[in-house]
């Protein structure tokens, strides 16, 4: 039995022990320390990102968290290491795009943020073995062995007040407008998206642009104010419109122009779901997206009553013990009603193979006999097992941007792949985001039995049962929520994806 005394007394014993080494090894210790700031043999120099002006922002704000100095780019051509394509290349710069300079204090701590591929003196490892901003913020970037100049930092401005008007358009492309999206549900406000470019006043507006109506909101008192305040707190940029009628088609009484429903959303929890999962997708609603959750535990399943909710999140769990026939058979007859499932990373084993539902394990088409396991000699086997991994590595997917789920993209997306697990693409659905026929890994560790299984795989999908829909996301773009390009995935997913029937 351990006890708390244990513990402490472990605990002191621990913090003596390594006051006493250190004490022996000072020296050393001082040495290393200084070491660690001596950034003179890095091969990349400076490091200058491009792309959405909030995702540069998001970025900036975690690289202030560690006192990490940055500044803006000038006119001009960087060449080096170019991430979207994994090979060198070059940029065009504009004085909006970011540097960051290994010629500084945390210059070693830049290089372990920002290396394009860390390199592995054994694949054996117990974590992920990928996680490079530039991928995980969805940015543009060149790693430069040359050290660019920059200017100092600018920050953006503060949005202007709206004047009275018809209504307004906002952009959608970045968590940030997540944020602004689920504060104007909160208050009641009724808000609008088109699911084709809107084109108004000579500006076109891409797939997932909200649109805020006067006379959507007459039920607000003080429609201007209130939007105005909620605009300014986000700092969110607002373009006017004058009219219902768009430069061309499709106008604002469009079917193609939907409103965005106040989801209910219910999130599993408790046996079968990983603590991880759960926690991370508790944190984003409560800390991050700041809309309502209700949790929901899986003991529990028989007694809810489904209609109350709108969408219902499977976390990355296994749920083979928890979730039976009988709990599927009342999912499926719930979906067809109009209800919609996120299922998530390890979630998506409840439903693949299983009647009703096109989700479908991927297979290797590697024909070649393999070496019986009990063949292989001890000590190589928890290596030859290592063939079979994905542990944590980035790959560059193919996306369908066209369709709601990946409204605010681009047509590649930069996945990063937490395990081996592969289904194909989906026969009856929509395959949004897939790996193609020959995978690109850009970045981590991968072993190549599982690379076999990736060709023409599903990363994200939409399956339509009934008046419903199944989201399959293979990829958790929750993990330890770093991975900040992921997030609006699912954003989309509970506000976008198959919403034709809308609530009074």
């Amino acid at each position: 039995m351990l006890t708390l005394v244990d513990r402490m007394t472990h605990h002191t014993t621990t913090g003596l022990s390594t006051i006493e080494i250190s004490s022996k090894n000072a020296a050393k210790l001082n040495d290393e320390f200084k070491k660690f700031f001596n950034t003179s043999g890095l091969k990349y120099k400076s490091y200058v990102l491009q792309g959405n002006e909030d995702h540069i922002e998001s970025l900036k704000a975690l690289l202030e968290k560690h006192d990490i100095k940055f500044g803006n780019a000038s006119t001009g051509k960087v060449s080096g290491y170019s991430y979207a394509d994994a090979s060198s290349g070059s940029l065009n710069t504009t004085s909006k795009d970011l540097v960051v300079s290994t010629n500084q204090p945390k210059g070693k701590m830049i290089k372990a943020l920002f290396e394009p591929d860390g390199k592995l003196s054994d694949s054996l490892t117990y974590d992920i073995t990928a996680w490079s901003m530039p991928y995980a913020y969805g940015l543009n970037a060149i790693a430069s062995t040359s050290l660019i100049n920059s200017n100092a930092p600018v920050s953006p401005e503060k949005v202007p007040a709206i004047s009275n008007g018809y209504g307004y358009v906002s952009d959608w492309n970045s968590m940030k407008d997540a944020k602004f999206l689920a504060d104007l549900i909160k208050q009641k406000m009724k808000v609008r998206f088109t699911e084709k470019p809107l084109y108004q006043n000579g500006a076109t507006f891409e797939r997932g642009s909200l649109i805020i109506l006067k006379g959507d909101n007459k039920h607000i008192e003080d429609f201007y104010g209130a939007l105005n305040n909620t605009a300014q707190q986000h700092n969110q940029p607002l373009t006017a419109i004058s009219s219902g009628f768009s430069d061309r088609v499709p106008d604002l009484g469009s079917p193609d122009i939907k409103l965005v429903n106040h989801q209910k959303i219910a999130l599993l929890s408790g046996n079968g779901t990983s603590s991880l999962s759960y926690g991370a997708l508790w944190h984003f609603f409560e800390q991050q997206l700041k809309y309502p959750v209700t949790s929901i535990s899986t003991d529990d399943l028989n007694g809810v009553n489904l209609d109350k909710y709108d969408v219902i999140i499977f976390p990355s769990g296994w749920y083979g013990r928890v979730i039976n026939d009988q709990h599927l058979d009342a999912l499926k007859s719930w979906v067809r009603k109009g209800g919609k499932v996120i299922a998530i990373d390890r979630a998506l084993g409840t439903f693949a193979g299983k009647d009703g539902f096109s989700l479908k394990n991927n297979e290797s088409e590697d024909s070649e006999e393999k070496e019986d396991d009990n063949l292989i000699p001890y000590a190589e086997r928890e290596r030859e097992y290592a063939r079979q991994l994905i542990t944590g590595a980035v790959f560059k997917t193919k996306v369908d941007n066209t369709h709601p789920l990946a409204f605010g993209y681009s047509d590649t997306y930069f996945t990063l792949k937490l395990g081996s697990s592969s289904y194909s693409l989906l026969d009856s659905g929509y395959n949004v985001a897939h790996i193609g026929e020959n995978p690109v890994k850009v970045s981590g560790f991968a072993g190549t039995d599982a690379i076999k299984k990736l060709p023409n795989s599903l990363v994200f999908g939409e399956e339509r049962l009934g008046r419903g829909s199944m989201i399959y996301m293979v990829d958790n773009t929750m993990f330890r929520s770093f991975w900040e390009n992921g997030k609006l995935f699912l954003v989309n997913a509970i506000f976008f994806v198959n919403n034709n029937a809308f609530q009074l």
